[in-house]
Formats: C-alpha cells, sequence, structure tokens
C-alpha cells in the first residue's frame, strides 16, 4: 500500500471510529451521505438505517416548521460555515442538546458541493 492509499484509510478510519461527535458528510440539500460511530452512538440510529435520509429529521418538528435546517445550511452556504446549539431528536424520540457545526465543501472552482456536520451532545453544565 503507497502512502498516499495509506493516510486515506487511516483518514477514513478517523472519522468513522471518533465516538464523542457525530461526523456526518452531507449533499447539497442535506441528504446524509456518511455516519460515524459518534453519530450512532448519539442519534441511535445505525448506518444502514440514516443514510440517504434527510438531516432535518434530527430536528424539532417546529424548526422543521421554521426551516431552521435549511436556514443553516444557506447559512454555511454563504459564509462558509453555520453554528446552532439546541434541542435535537434522537431515534427513540427523546431529545437532548447539541451543539453543531455545519461546513460548506468546496469543488476546486469554489462551488459548493456538500457539507459536513459535527455535533456534540452537551451536558448541563456546557449549556450557557
Amino acid at each position: 500500500m503507497e502512502k498516499k492509499e495509506k493516510l486515506e484509510l487511516l483518514h477514513k478510519q478517523m472519522i468513522k471510529e471518533v465516538q464523542d461527535y457525530a461526523i456526518i458528510l452531507m449533499d447539497l440539500d442535506g441528504t446524509i451521505l456518511s455516519w460515524n460511530r459518534g453519530a450512532e452512538i448519539i442519534k441511535g440510529y445505525k448506518p444502514e438505517e440514516i443514510i440517504d435520509q434527510n438531516f432535518r429529521l434530527f430536528y424539532l418538528p417546529k424548526h422543521r416548521q421554521e426551516l431552521l435546517p435549511e436556514q443553516l445550511l444557506e447559512q454555511a452556504r454563504k459564509e462558509g460555515r453555520a453554528k446552532h446549539i439546541g434541542m435535537r431528536v434522537r431515534k427513540n424520540g427523546t431529545t437532548f442538546w447539541g451543539s453543531i457545526l455545519i461546513t460548506a465543501l468546496h469543488d476546486e472552482e469554489g462551488h459548493v458541493v456538500g457539507y459536513t456536520k459535527l455535533t456534540k451532545e452537551l451536558d448541563k453544565n456546557e449549556i450557557s
């Protein structure tokens, strides 16, 4: 295995195995393309249950109705990233406080081609 292939494999495994943060890759409309171990722990979905679903599932009905997920994607598209702290929904319907960071991914011409979304579950001491 050449050095570049080994580096790509290690990078993929690093993201896959992080447990304290949900790290997901999304397309332009927020459809989930990849899912790491932390996402499974925090949100409760197995990869085969959530890949190809839209990340809107993680938001309260009120926030979906207010189009908060779409606003966050738009902010990331325009500004490069979007941060938000708020209630999120797990697969089992329970909620948790989460801090998210959505980062726009660009092609070589500078066009947005997708997003990464990093979520950390907050404990009581981290909520301000």
